[in-house]
């Protein structure tokens, strides 16, 4: 059982899982077989630049960058209450864990598309290690939820993440940068306490669409564009809904408060900073048209 404040997470971390699955699935519709390069191509590409943001930030406070401190902090698919994850082994050049329950693929695997989870599984963790070990590191993933088989064996029941950086294959400024072991002086990393979980998954959801926009607009143009902004559009009376029903079965009886505790973007994009830094591409006008204005009338906000 989940704590009141958990269940506010909850519905963060399902807004932008739904996020993903509707703009993914418009570019598909929309673009056909040729929107999933549009779609892998933003996912890797936000989680690489998390990934070398991070690894900029150790940096200057003079951490190593290794397995062992980009997982420090979490950087896990999701930092949501209901995974359920085991660390089978971390080191600073191997990490191996196994994901038994995760909110995202139960999300997508309702919803009937396995395939937009498996490509979020794919490239996520894949652009994160690239980014942060300059793209030395490797990223296998051998088991994952939404992988539903169509040849009669039966699907996975867990996700099964390797990433790989060794020292081997690192020039030597970045192997001394990376591990401890040429580094006797060197204290042991501790970790920061992690961003607030609201902050960021309120980021993830203006990078999505920032990177879903422009993937989709580099590759396919104007269709690219139609097909995000339908994907928007198709995303506003699904959330509405889920906000009255989890409204009611919280017993709120203050929006206002309740959608800041439970919706993670802004309502009011001009007055959020992020969107200065994601909002090229036509992004923030995109989101505004397509999703809030038409989720502001369905709950009768102004």
């Amino acid at each position: 059982m989940n704590t009141i404040h958990e269940i506010g997470l909850q519905n963060q971390q399902d807004f932008w899982a739904m996020l993903y699955l509707y703009v993914g699935r418009s570019i598909l519709d929309v673009c056909g077989r040729r929107g999933e390069k549009a779609v892998r191509r933003a996912v890797r590409e936000m989680a690489r630049e998390k990934g070398k943001k991070l690894a900029s930030s150790y940096r200057e406070k003079g951490v190593k960058t290794n397995l062992e401190t980009l997982f420090a902090g979490g950087n896990h698919c999701s930092d949501d209450p209901r995974v359920r994850l085991e660390v089978l082994r971390q080191d600073e050049d191997i990490r191996i864990w196994e994901i038994y329950t995760c909110p995202m693929a139960s999300l997508w695997l309702d919803a009937g598309e396995a395939g937009l989870g498996t490509m979020y599984c794919e490239e996520n963790q894949h652009g994160l290690v690239e980014g942060f070990t300059g793209g030395v590191g490797q990223l296998n993933l051998t088991k994952k939820l939404t992988c539903h088989r169509t040849n009669g064996c039966r699907a996975d029941d867990y996700c099964r993440f390797s990433a790989y950086y060794r020292a081997a294959n690192c020039g030597g400024e970045q192997c001394k940068a990376s591990f401890t072991a040429p580094d006797e002086e060197y204290q042991p990393y501790v970790p920061e306490e992690p961003a607030a979980g609201r902050e960021m998954i309120r980021e993830k959801c203006v990078q999505t669409v920032y990177y879903m926009t422009r993937a989709a607009r580099e590759l396919f143009g104007e269709e690219g564009l139609c097909a995000v902004a339908l994907g928007l559009k198709e995303l506003a009376g699904p959330v509405a809904e889920l906000v009255l029903h989890n409204e009611d079965a919280t017993l709120s009886t203050d929006r206002t408060a309740f959608l800041a505790a439970n919706i993670p973007v802004s309502l009011d994009p001009a007055a959020d900073p992020l969107w200065e830094d994601y909002g090229g591409c036509g992004t923030r006008e995109l989101f505004e048209i397509n999703f809030l204005e038409p989720f502001k009338r369905a709950l009768d906000l102004r």
